[in-house]
């Protein structure tokens, strides 16, 4: 018995996923000065609320960064 594969040149595109079951946007933001991290939150503000708490407690970790989490699907272009 021999396999046989299929090739077909196909356009796929890329989006946000949209099914109603799909996982939230995820924020979380660190302090670039000493990495510590906020917890993953589907709320930016819970996050924000971090580093105010953060800089509040260590005036000069004044630096933060975002990383967001997304979750996307591909499908072939119809």
């Amino acid at each position: 018995m021999s396999a046989h594969t299929i090739l077909r040149y196909a356009t796929w595109v890329i989006g946000p996923e949209a099914a109603p079951e799909a996982p939230e946007i995820l924020h979380v933001l660190a302090c670039t000065t000493c990495s510590a991290a906020s917890e993953a939150t589907e709320e930016f503000e819970g996050a924000r609320d971090w580093a105010f708490q953060h800089s509040g407690r260590n005036p000069s970790h004044t630096g933060h960064r975002e990383t967001v989490t997304r979750f996307w699907r591909a499908a072939p272009l119809n």
